[in-house]
């Protein structure tokens, strides 16, 4: 465990590479948040459908980033398990509005 948090610490600069689009970072944001909206709702209902909604809503919107905005490939073919790690981290960091910090830590334009 402690080998791929490692793995995922030096990858990380390279995922904020792969997301210096702002509007891709916010809809990165959207599709996580209504991805853990749906989440939670299906815990708390138990209705089936909440989920293919959650997967639905959390892929949409960082793909349709990568794509129209970002204009590269998402890792998450490539580099699953650190994709996700990376994912929570962004997450994170632009929920505590330290995104840009770490962006201009890592010399990544903002």
């Amino acid at each position: 465990m402690k080998s791929i948090l490692k793995e995922a610490q030096h990858f990380y600069p390279d995922y904020l590479k792969a997301h210096s689009n702002r509007n891709n970072r916010i809809l990165h944001f959207i599709g996580a948040t209504l991805f853990f909206t749906f989440l939670i709702l299906f815990f708390i209902t138990w209705l089936w459908y909440y989920v293919p909604i959650a997967i639905f809503a959390g892929y949409l919107l960082p793909g349709l980033g990568h794509h129209f905005l970002q204009h590269n490939d998402s890792f998450r073919t490539t580099k699953p398990v650190l994709c996700v790690i990376c994912a929570t981290k962004l997450y994170w960091h632009t929920l505590t509005l330290q995104i840009r910090r770490k962006m201009k830590n890592y010399q990544i334009s903002v």
